[in-house]
C-alpha cells in the first residue's frame, strides 16, 4: 500500500467523526436554546400583581327624605309695660319633639357636598311665670319649620356639615291679668319668622340608608303688641334643637 493510499483512508474516520459532531452540535442548538429561554423567563420576569378591589365611597348626590326625634328648649322673653311700670319674665320650655325632612345633596368637588333641606316639626311643652305685680305669661311652641342650605365635607361614609336659612314657628303667647281673673291683656297665636343655623354629622350605613345627629338654633323675630289701654308687650323668642334621625336616599 503506497502512502498516499494510506493517508487517505486515515482521514476518512477523522472526517466522519467531524460530521457526527457537527450534526450533533445542530439538533442540540434549538434544545439549548430553549432550555436558555426557559431559564430567562423563570428567572428574571415576575409574576403579574393580583390587584385588588379599591374601597367605594358613599355617594352623597340626589334626594333624601327621613324623619327625626329630639328634645327642645325654647326661651321666652317678656317686657310688659303698664302706667310707666316694666315687668320682666323669661320663660324656659322645655319638651319633646318629631318631625320630618326632605332635601337633595350635590357635589361641589370630590369631598364637598353642597344641597338644600326643608323640615316641619312639632313640640311638647308649654310654661307660664308672673311678669309683673298679678300679670301672668303663658307661652307654648305649636309647630316649627326650616328651609336652609347646608355645606358639608365627605369622607366616605361620613358627611361633617353646617346649615343655614330662613325659620318659621307657630307659637302662643299669651300675657293676662292674674291667675284667676282670667282678663286677657295681649294675646298672639300666629306664625313668626326668623332665622335657623346649626350643623351636625352623618353616616352611611348602607347605599341608602343614612343616620343623622344634629343640632339646630332658632330664633324668631321680636314681637311688639298693644292691648286695649295701650300697654305695649314685647317678646324675644328661640328654640334650641338637639335631634337624631335616619333619611332614605332615593
Amino acid at each position: 500500500m503506497n502512502i498516499r493510499a494510506l493517508g487517505a483512508a486515515r482521514l476518512i474516520p477523522l472526517g466522519l467523526a467531524l460530521a457526527t459532531l457537527s450534526i450533533c452540535s445542530l439538533t442540540a442548538s434549538p434544545a439549548l436554546a430553549g432550555m436558555k429561554t426557559k431559564v430567562h423567563r423563570d428567572v428574571d420576569v415576575p409574576p403579574m400583581p393580583i390587584e385588588m378591589p379599591l374601597p367605594v365611597a358613599h355617594n352623597w348626590g340626589g334626594l333624601y327624605a327621613g324623619g327625626f326625634v329630639g328634645g327642645a328648649h325654647a326661651l321666652w322673653i317678656d317686657d310688659f309695660y303698664r302706667n310707666n311700670n316694666h315687668g320682666h319674665a323669661e320663660l324656659p320650655i322645655d319638651g319633646f319633639e318629631g318631625g320630618a325632612w326632605v332635601g337633595y345633596n350635590m357635589y361641589l368637588s370630590q369631598h364637598w357636598i353642597g344641597g338644600v333641606e326643608g323640615d316641619l316639626g312639632v313640640a311638647s311643652g308649654s310654661e307660664n311665670t308672673e311678669s309683673f305685680d298679678n300679670d301672668t305669661t303663658y307661652a307654648t311652641v305649636n309647630h316649627f319649620g326650616s328651609l336652609r342650605a347646608r355645606l358639608g365635607y365627605a369622607m366616605d361614609n361620613v358627611l361633617l356639615y353646617g346649615t343655614a336659612g330662613l325659620a318659621f314657628a307657630n307659637l302662643t303667647e299669651d300675657l293676662q291679668k292674674g291667675r284667676n281673673a282670667g282678663e286677657q291683656l295681649v294675646r298672639d297665636n300666629m306664625y313668626h319668622w326668623g332665622y335657623a343655623v346649626g350643623g351636625g354629622a352623618e353616616y352611611a350605613f348602607t347605599d341608602r340608608w343614612i343616620g343623622r345627629l344634629e343640632y339646630l338654633y332658632s330664633h324668631y323675630a321680636q314681637d311688639s303688641f298693644r292691648n286695649a289701654d295701650n300697654q305695649l308687650a314685647e317678646f324675644n323668642k328661640s328654640l334650641h334643637q338637639v335631634r337624631v334621625g335616619m333619611s332614605y336616599k332615593f
